[in-house]
């Protein structure tokens, strides 16, 4: 969601699933069955698009040399999504719609170079009828297991090199039904979690117009339903990480001047810096505490495991976290959010590492995007908001949930997020100095939460329904959900997205600290937790 990466707005609705995008305005520029680009598969979205040639050489905008600072092969900084769904996809037709959504996104075919001592974009060839050198597609041979079983490790993109998409693809059958995931992951330097969002969604839109105009041209009967879809402009991109575009008015202005009532900026990063949070228990700490196998019931020898856990959650309990926050004036995000400090604290205590006056701090992705950001590529607009309490709170939850809602309805905002993106371009000025804060900031944040809230409301798609769910040709799309990476020290990164009225919890952990039955075991309290309340 960083998936990751998302905003922070309540996304509860009590319309039903398949009514929740029906009032939104189709955008203006929005590819649709009936254009002249039906001709050709490789053309199946050229309204309004501007050659992403021109934009290139392009500067590095500061979060994207953040990503690519604390890039490192053992903790790659890659956004993982994950798409379930019944239907057999066709690989000629997925692949071309590989090859057009890349060529529609300047950096998918890009790579970072050094000139002049700067770091910058440029061009990696890309053609219409093939997939670039930046872009690699793992199309697996149907097999007769669950594909959703399938949950590789996650690796490195080397965006260096030319690196920064990887999908993968399984298919199989369930039941006698054709079923498929396509697991795809994006160096975040590239993309945040919104983009994430909108780039799985475009892809699947495009594949369903490819499928839907091979089909017209076989003169196969077809009800004609087609997906739609924002194109990019690509001339956008150069305005990615203007300051101005983020926020409001003179109440922006004068909170990153640092003249606003929550205090300066400095005193904002003094209490950043001093507030030292606590990471997670690691397995090895736990099972020692034990004096055994330890709690989780396993060794603590760290294993190989998949890059992304997910638990979906059924659409009761989805309906009644969301009825919950509104009986409680609080938001469902705030619920995860107390959630989530209740579990770190859970957790620590069992290796004895749970002192009542030491942080927990949860780093949340919080959108930079605005009504102006409309129809930018994949790109980051992204910043972090810290929510950070000490242990001994989350004792009483009821205070707890009071706290944290007065806190998130301040945090959650393009305002807040402006002090980090002044940092990071503060710090790049400095030799080294990004590298070196880093280094010195051994634990960041205790966890990562990047709730994307309602798949639906991120995205420039809309679909024809099937129960609920989006229908692409002829396949559809039962489950999306996506995590962001994590950092030395910052154990685990939770995603949360909703989709077709049920929420999935995802988790991502760092392999090197935690293995894999303790990474479940964490992943099911979580949910238990969230289940357990009332």
């Amino acid at each position: 969601m960083n998936f990751t990466t998302a905003d922070m707005t309540e996304t509860s609705d009590d319309r039903p699933a398949e009514a929740a995008n029906a009032d939104r305005p189709v955008p203006a520029a929005v590819c649709a069955a009936g254009s002249a680009a039906e001709s050709q598969p490789g053309a199946a979205c050229a309204v309004q698009q501007t050659s992403s040639g021109d934009v290139f050489p392009l500067p590095l905008s500061e979060f994207e040399h953040y990503m690519l600072t604390d890039d490192r092969p053992t903790h790659p900084m890659v956004i993982v999504m994950l798409v379930d769904g019944r239907g057999q996809l066709q690989e000629p037709l997925f692949r071309q719609a590989v090859t057009d959504l890349v060529q529609a996104h300047p950096l998918l075919h890009a790579r970072v170079q050094r000139r002049a001592g700067q770091l910058e974009w440029v061009a990696v060839a890309a053609s219409p009828q093939a997939l670039p050198a930046s872009v690699s597609l793992e199309w697996h041979a149907e097999t007769t297991t669950d594909p959703q079983l399938q949950l590789p490790a996650v690796r490195s993109l080397n965006i260096e090199a030319g690196e920064s998409l990887r999908l993968q693809v399984w298919r199989g059958r369930q039941a006698g039904v054709a079923c498929f995931r396509v697991v795809l992951e994006v160096h975040h330097a590239c993309a945040d979690g919104i983009a994430a969002v909108q780039l799985i969604a475009e892809l699947l839109a495009r594949y369903g117009q490819l499928e839907q105009q091979s089909l017209a041209r076989q003169s196969a009967v077809g009800d004609g339903a087609q997906p739609q879809f924002e194109a990019p402009r690509s001339e956008l991109l150069p305005g990615r990480a203007t300051l101005a575009e983020s926020g409001s008015g003179e109440q922006d202005r004068e909170h990153v001047s640092g003249r606003g009532r929550k205090g300066s900026i400095v005193g904002k990063l003094w209490r950043l810096f001093a507030r030292r949070p606590v990471r997670l228990a690691s397995s090895r700490e736990r099972s020692r505490r034990s004096g055994s196998a330890g709690v989780s019931g396993v060794s603590a020898s760290v294993q190989p495991h998949p890059a992304i856990l997910l638990q979906t959650l059924g659409a009761e309990l989805t309906l009644r976290l969301g009825t919950l926050a509104r009986a409680r004036g609080v938001t469902v995000n705030d619920l995860l959010l107390m959630v989530c400090l209740q579990q770190a604290r859970a957790w620590n205590a069992v290796a004895g590492l749970a002192r009542p006056r030491k942080w927990i701090r949860i780093a949340v992705p919080i959108s930079m995007r605005t009504a102006r950001s409309s129809g930018l590529p994949a790109c980051n607009r992204v910043s972090y908001a810290l929510v950070t309490h000490r242990m001994r709170e989350c004792d009483e939850p009821r205070s707890l949930l009071a706290r944290i809602h007065d806190k998130t309805a301040g945090l959650m905002t393009g305002r807040e997020g402006a002090i980090a993106w002044k940092l990071f371009r503060a710090l790049r000025r400095i030799p080294g100095g990004l590298r070196c804060m880093l280094s010195w900031w051994s634990c960041a944040g205790t966890l990562v939460l990047a709730n994307v809230g309602d798949i639906r409301r991120r995205t420039r798609a809309r679909f024809p329904q099937q129960g609920g769910y989006w229908q692409a040709g002829s396949v559809v799309v039962e489950r999306i959900t996506g995590v962001s990476p994590v950092r030395p020290n910052t154990l685990a990164a939770i995603g949360v997205a909703e989709y077709g009225g049920r929420m999935t919890i995802s988790l991502r952990t760092d392999g090197t600290m935690l293995n894999r039955e303790d990474s479940e075991l964490f992943l099911s309290q979580f949910c238990e937790r969230l289940a357990e309340l009332d």
